[in-house]
């Protein structure tokens, strides 16, 4: 019995290392970063998903942002304009029209670095009377300095942003320290905590001594990006970063034309209370650029902006979730979960007991089970990230398929090397061992044994019992066998009745012992066989040979051997256990 356990365990036991294997190598493959990429592109497909982009007939899952306005410059403004840059009059003229409604914060998205006449007095005059308005520069690269005015009121943002390898934006960087210039904010955030200013909501360190970079602003929680966060590999994590949570394109804005705003043609209140972003959305004015979204529709730096600031604001006051990402270990057990789905459900399903299908039945089933646990997979991953988390998906769907071919593989070998009715190894798998046995016997030096078995009278039992019942007596009798023999020794189905028992580095001596146990244990099954002329249960007979395998040629020998003492047994009435060195010594 306790032997059994332990076959049983070290089954599984192999079982269980194939998907900390697998596993092992896709973490390894994607600490390379070779998988990044198409992580990247699933991240993508969500936010498409999730803002309906791929079914048009659906509405989206993300609402308008009520508390942000967009002032747009596009290309039909600039024509109408005739003039681009906005002179510093019309300027000064757009930020008093909206100063009139009272907003709580004015962005100013367009660079300022010089005048642009006429009108500058005036201009210099709104940012100096206007505390809210908020300009920006460029700190990064090839610089572009603010509005004199606004960087000496410390009324400024850099927007600056951060492009992953493939050029998309899905990170939002909040702020620089560098010794040069200290620490300065985003844009979009100084515009954020401008507007949760007026809400009584001032952002404050974390007190967790564990979390000693988190940021804590309303119900926001913010955590800056590592080297290796989420599915990015060895990123420029410089400054604070943290991944942006798009609301979707210009449709998730409430947007008004600078023409309108100009021309005073727009509802009562419009800005009054909100957050109003002016910046320009014409190509022409500011290069576009390439987010999550379809590469067809690129988005402007305004837009992008816009979404920035929408996420902290709606982080803060609506707890909307930010995006975040697991721990490295968790990240590894949710590929290692995964992994070991795939499987055992493999394994269920193409049980070497059971599965009998053909080829391509089993390849059907493989891609379907596949397909399923892949849609669960990616279902599940979706589900998480509208809760705010960006975990993996292509290393664990990767897991998934390996540790399934794997399964697939084992299971094939077996049935190619196991006998099915008795789960015990097949004549093929006894030939490839007894070769492997006498090229370790050259090597050692010792003699090897083999036992061959027959079950006797079992013709007679097949007809007295029938084939079904003489199928359970075979299976009996090998499960007898493998709890007699030594963990050393190899147990195979030679024949129809016939079992084959390789014991390496064994002499005659200790082999008939072993053979004699086995007798004993079949014996001990007290299988009725009323036909038989040696006895009233089921019986073996076995022949026991011994030789030192000096090379291939004695193993034909060291068979017939077995086989001579085998048909002396039965001769000499069935139920015993005679070896060919005894036979010799008769002879003598």
């Amino acid at each position: 019995m306790f032997k059994l356990l332990g076959e049983k365990f070290y089954q599984w036991r192999k079982m269980l290392l194939i998907p900390a294997t697998v596993a092992g190598l896709v973490i390894g493959a994607n600490l390379t970063g070779i998988l990044e990429p198409l992580e990247l592109l699933t991240f993508d497909q969500f936010f498409r998903w999730r803002s309906q982009e791929d079914f048009p007939f659906l509405k989206p899952t993300e609402k308008v942002d009520p508390r942000i306005v967009i002032v747009t410059i596009d290309e039909s403004d600039i024509i109408t304009l005739k003039q681009w840059p906005l002179s510093d009059a019309q300027l000064a003229q757009l930020i008093n029209i909206i100063k009139e409604e009272e907003p709580k914060v004015i962005g100013l998205n367009i660079f300022r670095d010089f005048p642009v006449a006429p009108g500058t007095e005036d201009l210099n005059r709104v940012f100096r009377n206007t505390p809210n308005l908020i300009g920006i520069e460029k700190v990064i690269g090839d610089t572009i300095k603010p509005p004199a005015i606004l960087s000496e009121l410390e009324q400024v943002g850099f927007v600056d942003l951060v492009l992953d390898n493939d050029g998309k934006i899905r990170r939002d960087l909040l702020s620089i320290t560098s010794e040069e210039f200290g620490q300065k904010l985003s844009f979009s955030l100084t515009l954020a905590l401008t507007y949760l200013k007026e809400e009584d909501i001032i952002p404050r360190l974390s007190e967790s001594s564990r979390n000693e970079d988190e940021i804590i602003v309303g119900k926001a929680h913010l955590f800056p990006l590592k080297k290796n966060s989420g599915n990015y590999i060895n990123i420029d994590n410089g400054g604070y970063q943290i991944l942006l949570n798009y609301r979707g394109g210009k449709k998730s804005f409430q947007t008004i034309s600078i023409l309108d705003v100009l021309s005073q043609q727009y509802p009562d209140n419009l800005f009054r209370d909100r957050l109003v972003l002016i910046g320009g959305t014409a190509a022409s004015i500011q290069p576009s650029l390439f987010t999550p979204y379809d590469r067809s529709y690129p988005t402007s730096g305004t837009i992008i902006q816009a979404n920035a600031i929408s996420q902290v604001l709606s982080a803060a006051l609506d707890d909307r979730p930010l995006l975040k990402v697991w721990s490295e270990p968790l990240e590894w057990l949710w590929i290692l979960t995964w992994t070991s789905t795939g499987m055992f459900a493999t394994y269920i399903l193409f049980n070497k007991n059971s599965f009998q299908y053909n080829t391509v039945i089993k390849w059907s089933v493989f891609i379907a089970s596949n397909s399923v646990l892949g849609l669960l997979l990616i279902a599940s991953n979706y589900l998480l990230f509208l809760q705010g988390w960006w975990v993996p998906t292509i290393s664990p769907l990767i897991a998934i398929v390996g540790s399934s071919m794997i399964v697939i593989v084992d299971q094939w070998k077996y049935l190619a090397t196991f006998d099915s009715l008795t789960q015990i190894p097949n004549r093929f798998y006894f030939d490839k061992v007894l070769e492997q046995t006498c090229l370790l016997n050259q090597l050692f030096r010792r003699e090897t044994s083999l036992i061959l078995c027959d079950i006797d009278h079992f013709k007679q039992y097949n007809d007295t019992y029938g084939h079904p019942a003489g199928d359970r007596c075979l299976q009996n009798v090998a499960q007898a066998i493998r709890i007699a023999i030594r963990s050393s020794d190899f147990v195979a189905r030679y024949g129809g009745e016939e079992f084959a028992i390789i014991l390496p580095k064994t002499d005659s001596k200790e082999a008939k012992k072993v053979a004699q146990r086995i007798l004993r244990k079949v014996k001990f099954l007290k299988i009725d066989h009323r036909r038989s002329l040696t006895s009233n249960y089921v019986t073996l007979s076995c022949g026991v040979s011994s030789l030192r395998l000096e090379d291939q040629s004695f193993l034909k020998t060291l068979i017939q051997q077995a086989d001579i003492a085998l048909y002396k047994a039965k001769e000499q009435g069935r139920n015993r256990v005679i070896s060919y060195d005894s036979l010799l010594v008769t002879e003598s």
